[in-house]
């Protein structure tokens, strides 16, 4: 099945890149004159111009985000049953049990952090390096995937080269049928370039939703980008991939954008640089990109409000048998994030965030499950520091801590919001001081 593009009209970045190639690290790097397959649906109403409960009409839209996904150990052989891991075969079943309940969104997000293949015949790229990580995971994994509810992937990140071209061809070949058939999106590869940074439309009760996705490729190599007819990834890191990325993203008519980035020194907690430039500055003040889905760094990281757009800055990571198990690493460090964010149709059509929600989770090695109500509690103090220590020019999200140890942020009004917005943020106040007997050990554990 081809893969579902936008059509001319709803996306102008892609017309122009048929009339001429974007400047590239690479001169051979030039842009696809291939037409994207499929028209846009209609556009979307005009952005609503005011927030207040009273202009907000339609149902409300939940958007569950997760970080990297991947049923397989380094080099480890696919097997349609399950992954080897610990001396046994784990059913893909009871990899998801834990959190199933979890992914519960209208979109579910995940990124997947390995090519899709079911033999184990492909050469690996080894990247220039001596001892690479090179994943691969049997299409069982993925279907079983989208069977728990996973319909928004990213294909876009350091891993999606891992068996060359080769490898990059098994995963189009397995996802493509995916689509439509329980998977609503995937985004950030493809054959060419124009493909790889395409934006994908979907719809949501009624509303239409953008999606694109970009990540880093190993040690920027050149071999491992999407070309004018050269199949590959749409790269960060090369700021006129990324460039690309977001302009068509911004220019593609919806009602609300999301844009998956998969990057981040790993390990690192605090947010840098490059991240503020380009995904605050850029991504959300500059081109309004409403949700920055953030991944790689197997750590989480803070989460941001900037005006009404959501920044994930790092979700750490979800369900990866190649990973470490994270649970001696820290209170900073020992979990992956599940992100929930709710939002209502304003007046305008234009969907508005009313409230975020955020559930730690452990064991994202072998099979995620949420953590106690008080472990849970301390790792969402931990990204309320986090949030505390982001430069200045937006708001880092302190959240709310909840009975059960969600985090929880509310947008002025919503706990007069009518349905589940409106449940969810009755009696909200505001996120409280970090305890006492927390705060060294968070301070230490989130210093970089």
């Amino acid at each position: 099945m081809a893969t579902p593009g936008l059509a001319e009209s709803n996306d102008p970045i892609g017309e122009l890149l048929k009339r001429a190639p974007a400047k590239s690290v690479n001169k051979q790097d030039k842009l696809s004159t291939e037409p994207a397959p499929r028209p846009a649906p209609k556009p979307a109403k005009a952005a609503a111009k005011a927030q207040s409960p009273a202009d907000l009409q339609g149902g409300a839209i939940t958007i569950v985000v997760t970080g990297d996904t991947g049923f397989s150990r380094n080099h480890s052989p696919v097997h349609p049953k399950g992954v080897l891991k610990y001396g046994r075969r784990q059913p893909w079943t009871e990899s998801m049990s834990g959190i199933a309940k979890e992914i519960n969104g209208d979109l579910n997000f995940t990124n997947i952090e390995t090519i899709v293949t079911d033999h184990n015949r492909l050469s690996r790229d080894f990247k220039n390096q001596k001892g690479p990580f090179s994943f691969r995971s049997h299409p069982n994994g993925i279907r079983h995937l989208v069977d728990r509810g996973f319909n928004l992937m990213s294909l876009a990140n350091n891993h999606s080269m891992d068996y060359k071209v080769a490898g990059l061809k098994e995963t189009l070949r397995h996802i493509r049928p995916l689509k439509n058939n329980g998977l609503k999106a995937y985004a950030g590869i493809g054959a060419n370039r124009e493909e790889a940074s395409r934006p994908h439309l979907v719809n949501v009760k009624g509303s239409s939703v953008a999606f694109s996705a970009i990540g880093i490729v190993t040690n920027n190599l050149a071999r491992h980008r999407a070309g004018k007819n050269k199949p590959g990834q749409i790269a960060y890191r090369f700021d006129d991939d990324y460039r690309l990325s977001v302009d068509r993203l911004a220019a593609t008519t919806s009602d609300y954008h999301i844009l998956s980035i998969h990057y981040g020194i790993e390990g690192r907690v605090r947010t840098d640089k490059r991240q503020i430039k380009q995904w605050r500055g850029l991504a959300a003040q500059k081109k309004k990109i409403d949700l920055v889905i953030g991944h790689h760094a197997h750590v989480p990281r803070a989460v941001e409000r900037v005006g009404n757009s959501v920044i994930f800055y790092g979700l750490g990571n979800f369900l990866h048998h190649g990973t470490a198990n994270m649970g001696k690493k820290g209170i900073c460090k020992d979990f992956g994030v599940v992100g929930r964010v709710h939002l209502r149709e304003g007046s305008g059509g234009k969907l508005i965030t009313r409230a975020v929600e955020v559930i730690p989770v452990t064991k994202m090695h072998i099979r995620p499950e949420r953590l106690s109500a008080k472990a849970s509690a301390d790792r969402v103090h931990a990204l309320n520091y986090l949030a505390s220590k982001l430069p200045r020019g937006a708001e880092g999200i302190r959240f709310q801590i909840q009975k059960n140890g969600n985090g929880l942020y509310c947008f002025k009004g919503a706990s007069k919001d009518p349905g589940r917005i409106g449940q969810l943020c009755k009696g909200y106040r505001g996120a409280g001081g970090i305890p006492s007997f927390l705060a060294g050990k968070i301070a230490n554990s989130c210093a970089r």
